[in-house]
């Protein structure tokens, strides 16, 4: 990869995704959180790319610029919802300005940007398996360690009564056995979601395992 892009992508997506914390009802920690996820989702893709032989320094962009969205202050969940798709064209001008990719690359780039929330795009572009890992790298980054501690600290788990933290880990459970079953474009893609998705399960059984003994 070329340090020198790759810095000035990394600079501008810092620079944009701390807009978030002058909007309403966001703080400075919200926008650095974004910026965090960022980095993971562009490391995951370039795994993904390096195993599948797809380009790692468009996949690490695409990773990088996937919620480019955020910048934008959205006020409601359908605003959320269209993040992509506006991301998508952010994104576009700033790659154009950069003078470093082609055209046909950049729309490959933007359309991985513009599918990653809901596979849909507002502009031409191809379902590929590179396309579509950019989204897969999003998901495998919400269910690995951090989020599992996240999802906890949000439930505010422990100050729920035990049989309630019962009823949260058999739900969590449920949640995660079928989430085994999610399709991938690629085989990289799913080793790397199963492999998250049982650490998960594993914790949770153990954690089951001790509340049954607490009463």
């Amino acid at each position: 990869m070329r340090t020198d892009i790759i810095k000035k992508v990394e600079d501008y997506m810092k620079t944009e995704l701390m807009k978030l914390a002058g909007y309403q009802d966001h703080t400075p920690r919200m926008a650095e959180y974004r910026i965090e996820h960022s980095f993971r989702v562009a490391h995951i893709a370039v795994e993904i790319a390096r195993a599948e032989g797809f380009d790692e320094e468009k996949a690490y962009v695409a990773g990088l610029l996937h919620d480019i969205g955020y910048a934008v202050d959205f006020r409601t969940k359908e605003e959320y919802r269209e993040h992509g798709r506006v991301g998508a064209g952010i994104a576009r001008r700033f790659l154009k300005e950069l003078g470093c990719y082609r055209d046909e690359e950049i729309e490959e780039m933007c359309y991985a940007i513009a599918i990653h929330v809901d596979e849909k795009a507002d502009f031409p572009g191809e379902k590929t398996p590179f396309t579509l890992s950019i989204g897969e790298a999003d998901n495998i980054d919400r269910f690995d360690a951090y989020r599992l501690y996240e999802g906890l600290h949000f439930a505010d788990y422990m100050n729920l009564p035990l049989d309630e933290q019962r009823a949260f880990v058999e739900k969590r459970l449920a949640g995660l056995g079928r989430l085994l079953e999610e399709p991938f474009a690629t085989n990289t893609s799913a080793s790397m979601w199963k492999e998250k998705i049982h650490y998960q399960i594993a914790f949770y059984e153990r954690l089951k395992n001790q509340i049954e003994k607490s009463f």
